[in-house]
């Protein structure tokens, strides 16, 4: 008896079972439906043998079939020492004579090998919080609690919200959604295409304008695509941005009890150096997994990317719903999740490798300090602390965390480490 060797991870094999066992043990499972059957005029358990027999024989059977060829399977897998990257499926594929011959056709996990890692160069990304990001920050709180104020003398500028007419149309034609009246939006937000919102700035309320947009490739609307367009556009108001003043009131109600704009300035400097650290780690572990896998190709079994897909769908589908999608119209597809599915067990079984090379372990005190890093970002870190170690769940996250800190900077201490400038605002997009 021998395994075939099928596609990439894809094994099979045939194996036979005698008919006559398959026989001796279908009583066996008779006596588990006599036990059980209900039958009018009889008892549970009294049932006659021939009765359950012609009621259940079939049923027995197919069960007795069952366990002699999930043995048999287990005995081959033992045997030939197979690594099963899923459940088998069987298939009958002779039952003449006095055997059943049956093949078994599986996935076997890849054999992991892990390369030198001496040569893979890794970026590292570095930046340094400056005073012009706090102010940019700061200008963004005001912003979010911004007024706006009516005027019709000045001419649009970004920042500005207009309230606009406009028609469309292609070859002269409009087109489904391109018409709307009393369109509000914010110049510069980028929520119209570029030559649309370009097509405004400079103008007053009252005035027409006609613009040529084209709109991209990759547009939504695939009937679109590529083409050129006409818009017709007439400015009917515009409002001026009106901030905020930095005063104690303000301060206070987004947060900072002190009222001072120094302490608010540090309230942001601290979250912004907190928020970059956290971002530059996701960024730096994002890239060592990169290097991980293109200097390790490995290729992931079938089942494990399709349970992996499954699992990505479900955790996606349910965020959706909390942020109010209806269910219906949540149209998800494997082809969706496929790359980043493969991806997710290619790395999994990497990392397990380099655990299991390196020996690597993580104690208490490392988890610990996990968990006191999370519980720094709250107002209460004791109460946060205390609260963590109530559930084990919670711990064996933390747990898994600590893991991955220790591989990631592992993996950076073989490999060679290419330290980059992070550029603020793709990092904190």
């Amino acid at each position: 008896m021998s395994i075939e060797v099928l596609q990439g991870l894809e094994r099979k094999i045939i194996f036979s079972i005698k008919k006559s066992d398959v026989d001796s043990s279908v009583n066996d499972e008779l006596k588990k439906y006599a036990k059980t059957a209900k039958i009018q005029g009889f008892r549970p358990g009294k049932v006659p043998t021939n009765i359950v027999k012609q009621m259940y024989g079939g049923s027995a059977y197919e069960e007795s079939l069952n366990k002699h060829i999930n043995k048999k399977f287990v005995e081959l897998v033992e045997e030939y020492k197979l690594d099963l990257a899923g459940y088998p499926k069987f298939d009958l594929a002779s039952s003449e004579g006095d055997e059943f011959l049956f093949s078994a056709t599986f996935e076997i996990m890849p054999e992991v090998k892990l390369n030198d890692l001496s040569t893979v160069e890794i970026e590292k990304p570095d930046y340094t919080l400056s005073d012009a990001d706090v102010e940019h920050t700061l200008l963004s709180l005001r912003k979010q609690r911004a007024s706006y104020l009516a005027n019709h003398e000045k001419i649009a500028e970004n920042e500005d919200k207009v309230t606009i007419d406009f028609v469309g149309t292609v070859d002269g034609v409009e087109f489904a959604g391109g018409k709307a009246q009393d369109y509000k939006f914010t110049l510069g937000q980028k929520r119209m295409l570029p030559e649309f919102e370009a097509g405004i700035l400079g103008h007053k309320v009252g005035e027409t304008v006609t613009v040529d947009v084209t709109f991209p490739e990759d547009y939504h609307a695939k009937e679109l695509s590529g083409k050129k367009a006409v818009f017709k556009i007439t400015v009917k108001d515009l409002e001026v941005i009106q901030l905020p003043e930095l005063n104690e009131e303000f301060i206070k109600s987004i947060g900072v009890d002190e009222g001072t704009e120094d302490a608010l300035k540090q309230e942001i400097k601290t979250n912004l150096a907190n928020e970059i650290k956290k971002r530059l780690h996701g960024k730096t572990r994002e890239n060592v997994l990169a290097a991980l896998n293109k200097s390790n190709p490995l290729e992931a079994p079938h089942q494990l990317v399709h349970d992996e897909i499954h699992h990505m769908m479900d955790r996606t589908k349910e965020n959706m719903k909390r942020q109010g999608y209806p269910e219906d119209q949540i149209k998800l597809t494997h082809d969706m999740f496929k790359q980043d599915a493969k991806l997710m067990v290619t790395t999994r079984l990497l990392v397990q490798e380099f655990i299991k090379q390196n020996e690597i372990k993580v104690n208490d005190e490392e988890v610990k300090s996990v968990v006191l890093e999370m519980a720094s970002m709250y107002d209460d870190p004791t109460e946060y602390v205390a609260w963590y170690y109530q559930d084990q769940d919670r711990l064996n996250n933390a747990r898994a965390i600590a893991m991955e800190n220790k591989v990631i900077a592992q993996i950076l201490d073989k490999a060679t480490v290419k330290s980059v400038a992070a550029n603020y605002e793709e990092l904190m997009r």
